[in-house]
């Protein structure tokens, strides 16, 4: 059984729990991946023709939701902390250098902890 993160029709997070994040969310057994589609309560994957720059670039960006949704990197942002926006900033910047490697492994993603 996995957790579905869906924002606006298109999954972005495949986690084993829930995480604090205001996107929709799905309890869900089954093949998922960050950026397939979630239409009719049913996963549309997504086109096998996606290039791998995009692939990473997704599966990044749902990294960096896991820990850091939008609305969550919007308050810290506003509340000011130099540290804390800091620890973030690591953060998105380390996986933003992994999807924009050609030759990243997928594994180090995982990795890659605030």
């Amino acid at each position: 059984m996995a957790w579905l993160e869906i924002d606006s029709g298109t999954i972005i997070g495949v986690h084993s729990e829930r995480c604090e994040s205001q996107l929709e969310w799905v309890e869900y057994e089954g093949e998922a991946s960050p950026g397939d589609g979630w239409v009719d309560g049913k996963v549309v994957p997504a086109e096998d023709d996606i290039t791998p720059e995009d692939l990473r670039r997704r599966l990044a960006r749902a990294r960096i939701l896991e820990y850091y949704p939008e609305w969550k990197q919007l308050n810290i942002l506003r509340e000011g902390d130099a540290t804390v926006i800091a620890t973030m900033g690591k953060f998105i910047d380390a996986c933003r250098a992994w999807s924009n490697d050609p030759q990243a492994d997928p594994g180090l993603l995982e990795q890659i902890v605030p």
